[in-house]
């Protein structure tokens, strides 16, 4: 069997695969991107392929980068590709499509970067609710500018977060405002019960309780269910003092919509890591609005991502060679 990884993958983890190709007595050979781009023709022969985080970071959302277009060229090659697996935790990346239609058994990282992305929520959530946007504000122009009583931040405890997506990301997020003594709903596909929450609800539900959200956190995967799920409507039924934090995907909500109710002040505040189109245009309204924090789809950023990643692809790596089934299996 031939492995497509990266040429630092192979640095890295090469002892390791070739440890695991030894203990199930299944030979294994390493391609390199570098040594298929010196001979295209050895990509036909590519039965496994490692997509993992080193290869993506050459690019940022929207614009891809040549390693990772060079991946996809080479395993879009192989006559008989068996399985891939992916840095992401969806499988919505074009360049994953094609593998999907001819049937490549596809796995995703779900659950590497859960940890660095929940506590990015948290940073978020709780510098929101603390009024950090008017003291950085204040501290921009050398201004002494203290809350008044009257205008002094409601305390967390009581107060109702709704998580839509109860996947890696969203059960860390409930784990860690559970600390914090907030109410907690999850939105999910069923309304299987979960005990990291206090109620669940599916997505079609999802209206029983926006009236009463305090903090409406999107971490949900963007699906055929989920594109447009928090539409003008929707939001329309949220508090005034209700927060909006997505980092999902950008067309899980109508952004247009999102950027109107915060220029009205019909929602307090957003903190966004995810946006309908990336890079996020310059001359979007949200870049200049006081009430929204913004990050580059970048809340996963964490050096422990990448050592996760492997172990994620070791683990399944090891099952492939026994013939049991893989973790985070998409297809």
């Amino acid at each position: 069997m031939k492995l497509l990884l990266s040429d630092l993958a192979a640095r890295d983890h090469g002892e390791a695969i070739a440890a695991l190709s030894r203990r199930h007595g299944k030979p294994l050979e390493l391609l390199t991107q570098s040594t298929c781009e010196q001979s295209p023709a050895l990509a036909e022969g590519i039965d496994i392929g490692w997509y993992s985080r080193d290869i993506f970071m050459g690019g940022e959302p929207g614009r891809m980068s040549v390693a990772t277009r060079q991946f996809f060229q080479h395993f879009d090659q192989a006559r008989q590709p068996r399985w891939l697996q992916v840095m992401s935790a969806g499988t919505d990346m074009p360049l994953y499509q094609p593998s999907i239609k001819r049937g490549v058994m596809l796995t995703t990282a779900s659950g590497v970067a859960a940890q660095p992305i929940a506590h990015t929520v948290i940073a978020a959530l709780m510098g929101l609710s603390r009024g950090f946007p008017a003291w950085i504000d204040a501290q921009s122009r050398n201004e002494w500018r203290r809350t008044p009583d009257e205008q002094a931040p409601r305390d967390l405890p009581g107060q109702h977060a709704v998580i839509v997506g109860l996947g890696p990301i969203g059960l860390e997020v409930a784990r860690l405002l559970r600390a914090l003594g907030l109410r907690l709903t999850g939105i999910r596909r069923k309304a299987q019960d979960c005990p990291a929450v206090d109620l669940t609800l599916p997505y079609e539900a999802i209206d029983q309780v926006l009236s009463d959200c305090d903090w409406l956190i999107l971490c949900c995967p963007l699906s055929g269910q989920t594109r447009g799920l928090i539409s003008a409507q929707r939001l329309g039924r949220l508090p005034a003092h209700a927060h909006l934090l997505n980092v999902g995907r950008g067309p899980l909500l109508d952004e247009p919509a999102l950027i109107a109710a915060l220029q009205d002040r019909r929602l307090a505040g957003a903190y966004l890591d995810v946006f309908a189109r990336e890079p996020l245009e310059g001359d979007s309204a949200l870049w200049q609005l006081p009430n929204v924090w913004l990050s580059p789809h970048n809340s996963a950023a964490s050096t422990g991502n990448r050592a996760r990643d492997a172990g994620m692809f070791l683990d399944n790596l090891d099952r492939f060679l026994a013939g049991t089934a893989l973790r985070n299996m998409a297809l």
